[in-house]
């Protein structure tokens, strides 16, 4: 099946537990590049030649993509049966 035509097959409970998982492995990507880059900045001190760190839209979809496959296969079961009750 292609991507398109899984993504159109999906019901709206399905689409809100992959948009609740995205959004939380975007949020976890953003903060371990926040953790990082004060890593970083601590190990530089007041090194003058030190380049700075700036998070790109590549960087930060290769961050967030390994832990929405971690959050997706842990909690879409959970997050699935938790909004069949409220919805």
């Amino acid at each position: 099946m292609k991507f398109g035509y899984w993504l159109n097959s999906l019901g709206f409970i399905e689409f809100l537990s992959l948009l609740i998982i995205l959004g939380m492995s975007a949020y976890l990507a953003n903060l371990s590049f926040l953790i990082f880059k004060n890593w970083y900045n601590n190990k530089q001190k007041d090194n003058p030649f030190a380049e700075e760190i700036r998070l790109s839209p590549f960087l930060f979809v290769g961050i967030t993509i390994p832990f929405l496959l971690i959050l997706y296969s842990i909690l879409y079961h959970h997050i699935h049966a938790l909004l069949t009750k409220i919805f």
